[in-house]
């Protein structure tokens, strides 16, 4: 059974974050396809190792901060790129509990074979946009991502989600 919402309430698909959800969601399998079907590496492994082969040697925090992730994540991650040997944990000489992260050869290999191959479906997921367009977008999406930034700085919802109570919080309607 579907309803239409009141006269000048908007609809779910109208949202700009559920729209881009959407928009990722309907090309996020082909992506996954090729990191891992071709080049046994999951999205976010690529990231990591993206952000370690374009930013240079560096800690963990600042992997994690340059791949948006937290640091359990991006630890996980790290360690199951050493595993496969595509990076490789630097311990300081003056402080052996600073620790900073660099791409191996074979990382920097496995990173070059496959960005030709994500930029290439980056450029046909915007092909039926002018290059004026895509500029446009890009600079959308920037603009959004600063707002999103901006709205999770000033804490604008307070509450927690709660992982551990099954997803979310359970909020009681009285």
């Amino acid at each position: 059974m579907s309803t239409i919402p009141p006269s000048g309430q908007r609809r779910l698909a109208d949202m700009p974050m559920y729209r881009l959800y959407q928009a990722w969601s309907q090309s996020n399998p082909v992506f996954l396809r090729l990191c891992e079907g071709r080049f046994g590496i999951t999205r976010r492994e690529w990231r990591i190792l993206a952000c370690a082969v374009e930013g240079g040697i560096m800690s963990s925090a600042e992997l994690a901060a340059a791949a948006k992730l937290d640091l359990p994540r991006t630890s996980r991650t790290l360690g199951a790129l050493c595993e496969k040997g595509w990076l490789r944990r630097l311990h300081d000489s003056a402080d052996r509990r600073v620790v900073r992260v660099q791409a191996t050869a074979e990382g920097l290999a496995r990173y070059q074979g496959l960005l030709p191959e994500v930029s290439r479906l980056n450029d046909l997921l915007v092909q039926d946009l002018s290059s004026a367009e895509v500029a446009l977008l890009r600079d959308f999406l920037s603009r959004i991502e600063q707002r999103g930034r901006r709205m999770a700085e000033d804490n604008i919802v307070e509450e927690k989600a709660s992982r551990r109570e099954g997803g979310t919080r359970r909020a009681r309607y009285a």
